[in-house]
């Protein structure tokens, strides 16, 4: 049906929503794993999405052995395939001249949760590089209801909101951030950026 990878807009946050690609036929691998999912199940395959370094991936148990596939491409991956497409990752990563670690360990299921989540995460680094605040906190504010314990989308949605404007929320959310993050690297500067603000209000 022409479903394809959006190569030449691959930054057009339509490629993460669902019912946009379903009129487009172009997206990224994620939403693409996220039609094929529902396509595979509703068929009876036993798939799995797999939040791989850089690009989601499926996998599909079947009788005989696993096949793990490129969503983009419908390419079935080797084993020595997918070593290749981790090896950048290994670079930035530091780890070239750790042991290796096993393969297997990429490639687990990934929930729903975190389907999501990674979906999230790839329209708040379009939202932040294009600095449209407004749609970034729109993401955040998922990103809060779906993980409301990941402490750093609370000092993202904040910084956001204080370049919106919205120092009072900003302020409650880098507040939120001090609290529980109590042994971030950015401590500090966050308790600078939050007290700049509470100094704003008053």
């Amino acid at each position: 049906m022409h479903f394809a990878g959006n190569f030449n807009h691959y930054s057009d946050p339509d490629n993460s929503y669902v019912h946009l690609v379903l009129q487009t036929r172009l997206a990224i691998p994620v939403s693409l794993a996220v039609i094929w999912l529902e396509l595979a199940q509703g068929i009876g395959l036993k798939v799995r999405g797999v939040a791989f370094p850089g690009h989601f991936l499926v996998k599909v148990n079947l009788s005989d052995g696993q096949v793990v596939m490129d969503p983009l491409t419908g390419q079935s991956l080797s084993g020595d395939d997918l070593a290749e497409r981790l090896e950048p990752y290994r670079g930035l990563a530091g780890l070239l001249d750790e042991p290796e670690i096993p393969l297997g360990l990429y490639l687990q299921a990934a929930a729903p949760r975190e389907i999501l989540a990674r979906m999230l995460r790839n329209l708040k680094e379009i939202h932040a590089a294009q600095e449209d605040w407004h749609r970034l906190i729109a993401v955040q504010d998922r990103l809060i209801i779906l993980l409301p314990q990941a402490w750093p989308e609370y000092r993202d949605r904040g910084l956001a909101h204080a370049q919106a404007g919205s120092k009072g929320h900003a302020l409650k959310d880098l507040e939120t951030y001090l609290a529980h993050a109590v042994a971030a690297a950015d401590r500090a500067w966050i308790a600078a950026r939050a007290a700049g603000l509470r100094q704003e209000l008053h």
